[in-house]
């Protein structure tokens, strides 16, 4: 009974350790495949970044409806390019990683700054939760993302408009 139980407290800790390696390797494939991702996005290269989407991706952005499959997100992501709108800077930074089964869950927290037409270039920060999943020929392609800014355009607001009467004064 005592071999039993050592054996299976054995098997816990071989465990353990084997998944915290996959951790670990899914987590330097995710870091890859997101510096791929932010080139993209800083050099406006929409077609590198729907090649980086499953056909189904679901996309929930701040402030915005669910966005669903890559013609939609194609159709958005070349608005944005033609408006003029451009991401100037991107960094992600992972804070966890889940991974269960065919699928792994990146979250982490985000910084950007973005330009615009007579848009002097402003930043944003917030935090993400990205799924990818595995395909078939062992690449992996994100399922669903979503991501929301951690400052409040309330209070920004407001202190624009203080800002405002402070001048009139």
């Amino acid at each position: 009974m005592n071999r039993l139980f050592s054996f299976f407290i054995a098997l816990i800790i071989v465990s353990s350790s084997i998944f915290a390696q996959d951790v670990d390797k899914v987590k330097a494939k995710i870091e890859e495949m997101n510096k791929v991702y932010t080139k993209a996005m800083i050099d406006n290269d929409v077609e590198k970044m729907l090649s980086m989407y499953t056909e189904d991706i679901i996309s929930m952005p701040s402030y915005q409806p669910t966005i669903k499959g890559i013609a939609k997100v194609r159709e958005l992501s070349e608005m944005q390019v033609k408006s003029g709108w451009k991401t100037t800077e991107f960094i992600l930074s992972i804070t966890d990683i889940i991974v269960q089964g065919n699928l792994a869950i990146e979250i982490g927290n985000y910084n950007m700054k973005m330009s615009g037409p007579d848009v002097p270039e402003w930043a944003d920060y917030g935090k993400y939760i990205t799924i990818w999943e595995e395909q078939k020929d062992g690449s992996m392609k994100i399922k669903v993302e979503t991501w929301n800014t951690d400052t409040n355009p309330w209070a920004q607001m407001e202190q624009t408009k203080q800002e405002e009467m402070k001048k009139v004064d």
